[in-house]
């Protein structure tokens, strides 16, 4: 440790990209179990929404975790670009998010 204290950035980074990749993985397991409950192919299941948005949510922990825990600058600001980029699609395809931008802006169409 060298008196530098605990690297608890380094930590909090590690857990979230690790809860990133739980998300994914606990989503693909939900939906493989009702695939063959219901009998579904993966084609159906991976066009639903339902389905990819706690995937795309688990990309954007994954990524930002990553930027924060990569010792590298310029692959972490990579990282960190990809999570703000996946961050805009994932604001930009929610259609709460959209309404709610419209009420408070009186943004028009």
């Amino acid at each position: 440790m060298n008196g530098e204290g605990f690297p608890w950035g380094r930590v909090i980074s590690y857990g979230i990209w690790i809860l990133g990749l739980a998300v994914i993985l606990a989503d693909f397991s939900i939906y493989n179990f009702l695939a063959q409950k219901r009998g579904l192919k993966w084609k159906q299941i991976i066009r639903k929404s339902s389905f990819l948005r706690p995937v795309h949510l688990g990309l954007i922990l994954v990524a930002a975790g990553l930027a924060g825990s990569l010792h590298s600058p310029f692959l972490g600001g990579l990282m960190g670009a990809g999570a703000f980029l996946l961050v805009l699609s994932f604001v930009s395809d929610n259609e709460y998010i959209k309404r709610m931008w419209k009420r408070k802006f009186r943004v028009k169409k």
